[in-house]
């Protein structure tokens, strides 16, 4: 057992629904942030998408299983036939700061590019500072590499933390095996220990 090479695999979560219900073209105020926010974490899978070829091979290649506490991301996992995993809030997405400018209104997509920029530079009401989430993404790959003798770990999680673990594990010397999707939903990427 002890020359398991750890394999893990980070999988971005489903399609929510509240991604067709928001347009990233639709004009909204800045108070409608917080409605977004709440609808993004909160709403069903997009139960109509198909789910790729290629998650569905990744899958029963499994040994350990976890999801980040994100209904979006343990919708994935069950859709995907797996039922049994540990819930861990440390992959949870980077939270996206709100409740400013509520009287400005311009397309969402403006607003998430100005708000995670933002982020990014310190300002963070009613979300978690950047400082701590690069802290919390030193956790998740502590923890990763705490877990031991597993051969393959999937991670249901969220793409922005995703991308942030994968760069973690890279300078860690973890080597990737393999990726697609870029930042779409299902997007994966698979890594080996060294």
């Amino acid at each position: 057992m002890d020359n398991i090479k750890t394999r893990i695999t980070l999988i971005r979560h489903g399609e929510p629904i509240a991604h067709g219900d928001y347009s990233p073209f639709s004009i909204i105020s800045g108070k409608d942030i917080e409605k977004y926010v709440q609808a993004w974490n909160t709403c069903e899978l997009n139960n109509k998408k198909d789910i790729p070829f290629a998650i569905k091979e990744i899958i029963p290649d499994g040994t350990l299983f976890i999801s980040s506490s994100l209904k979006r991301a343990q919708e994935s996992f069950r859709i995907s036939g797996v039922n049994t995993f540990e819930i861990n809030n440390l992959f949870n997405e980077a939270e996206l700061p709100y409740g400013m400018w509520k009287s400005i209104r311009m397309p969402l997509i403006i607003w998430l590019i100005i708000l995670r920029l933002f982020w990014r530079l310190g300002f963070s009401i009613n979300a978690e500072p950047y400082s701590e989430f690069i802290k919390r993404i030193r956790k998740c790959t502590e923890f990763i590499e705490e877990i031991g003798n597993e051969k393959h770990i999937i991670i249901m999680a969220h793409g922005f933390v995703n991308r942030m673990i994968k760069r973690e594990l890279l300078k860690r010397n973890w080597k990737l095996l393999s990726g697609k999707g870029g930042h779409r939903y299902w997007s994966y990427s698979t890594l080996e220990r060294l």
